[in-house]
C-alpha cells in the first residue's frame, strides 16, 4: 500500500533539508521566510505581524531549537492561525527540542498552545503541550485544528484530556506523538494519522470521534499507529451518533479493554469502527463489540488511503 507522503493540494518533499512544493492551486516554492527568535521574538508574533491578512504565498516561520530559543523550556505562548491567514508553514528545530507549552484548563478549544483556523497549513518538528497537570483532570487542549487542508510532520502532541482537537476539515498526520487518558484525539475531522505513536498514558479512550449525519464525510483513519501505553484504554466511543473510526494495519499494545469500542448511548448501527489487519496483544478479537463494523473492499481502499482526503478538491 502506497505511503500519503503528499497531502491534500499540496505537494510535500523533504530533500535535503530543502521544502519542494508543487501545487495546482497555490505558489510553488517559500515566498518569505521568517526566523524566531530573530526577526520576532515568539511564534504569535511572526503569524500577527509577519503574516499579511488574505495572503496567498507560502510564509516559512522557522523557529529555533531549544537550546538557542530558552524561553522555550517554560514559554507561555498560544499560537492562533486566523482562517485569513492561510499558507503559513511552521518549523521547528525537532520536536524534542522546540516546544510550545501553555496551561490552561476548563477553557474551551479556543485557548490551547496552537489553534488553526486556517487552511494550508503545515507544522513540522515541533511539540505542541498544554502544561495543565492537577490531580482533578479537565479538559486540556494541546492543538486545536479547524482549517482545510493541514499537515503536520514529526510533531507532539501533549496532554491528558481532549489533547487533540482534530475538527472540520481534511488533515494529514504522519509520524507524530500522540499522548493522553479521556478522548484524547477528538473531533469531526476527516483525517489520517499515519505511522503515528499513539500512547494512553491511563485508562479511557483513544479517541472520540464526532461525526453527526450519515452523509457527511469525516472520520478518523489510524494507519501503521503503535498504541502504547498504560491502560486499559477504549480505542474509541462516539462522540456523536455516526462516529467513524478505523485502526488499519496497527499494532496493539496489551492496553486494549476487550470491548475495543463504546457507543456511548449512540445507536450502534449507525456507528462504524473497525480494525482490519492490526496485530499485537491487543489486537486479539475476542472480547469486542458485536457492532464493530466488516469494511467491503471498496470501503477499505478508500479509507486506508489518500483517497479519503483528496476526493473532494484533489
Amino acid at each position: 500500500m502506497k505511503k500519503c507522503i503528499i497531502v491534500l493540494i499540496v505537494l510535500l518533499v523533504f530533500s535535503y533539508g530543502d521544502w519542494i512544493l508543487s501545487t495546482e492551486a497555490a505558489p510553488a516554492s517559500i515566498a518569505k521566510q521568517i526566523s524566531v527568535p530573530g526577526d520576532y521574538q515568539k511564534i504569535s508574533d511572526a503569524v500577527h505581524d509577519g503574516v499579511p491578512t488574505g495572503n496567498n504565498e507560502w510564509i516559512l516561520i522557522k523557529v529555533a531549537p531549544r537550546s538557542l530559543y530558552p524561553c522555550l523550556l517554560a514559554c507561555r505562548d498560544t499560537v492562533t492561525v486566523p482562517a485569513n491567514k492561510p499558507y503559513v508553514i511552521i518549523q521547528g528545530g525537532g520536536k524534542d527540542n522546540t516546544i510550545l507549552a501553555w496551561k490552561s484548563a476548563n477553557k474551551g478549544l479556543a485557548d490551547a498552545p496552537l489553534i488553526v483556523r486556517a487552511s494550508n497549513f503545515i507544522a513540522k518538528d515541533i511539540t505542541f503541550k498544554n502544561t495543565y497537570n492537577l490531580n482533578e483532570v479537565a479538559p486540556a487542549v494541546a492543538g486545536f485544528v479547524q482549517g482545510d487542508k493541514c499537515s503536520f510532520y514529526q510533531c507532539n502532541f501533549l496532554g491528558v484530556q481532549d489533547t487533540l482537537a482534530d475538527y472540520n476539515g481534511r488533515h494529514f498526520f504522519s509520524s507524530c506523538y500522540i499522548e493522553g487518558t479521556t478522548d484524547f484525539i477528538f473531533g469531526d475531522g476527516t483525517s489520517i494519522y499515519q505511522d503515528c505513536t499513539i500512547n494512553a498514558t491511563g485508562s479511557g479512550y483513544i479517541t472520540a470521534q464526532g461525526r453527526e449525519q450519515a452523509n457527511e464525510a469525516s472520520g478518523f483513519v489510524f494507519k501503521s499507529a503503535n498504541v502504547i501505553g498504560k491502560g486499559p484504554t477504549y480505542l474509541g466511543r462516539a462522540w456523536r451518533a455516526y462516529s467513524r473510526v478505523l485502526f488499519y494495519q496497527s499494532t496493539f499494545a496489551d492496553i486494549i479493554d476487550p470491548k475495543g469500542w463504546d457507543a456511548w448511548g449512540n445507536p450502534e448501527n449507525q456507528l462504524s469502527y473497525s480494525e482490519v489487519n492490526c496485530t499485537g496483544p491487543g489486537a486479539t478479537q475476542a472480547g469486542r463489540v458485536s457492532w464493530m463494523k466488516n469494511l467491503s473492499p471498496n470501503e477499505l481502499e478508500g479509507w486506508s488511503t489518500c483517497h479519503s482526503l483528496t476526493r473532494r478538491d484533489g
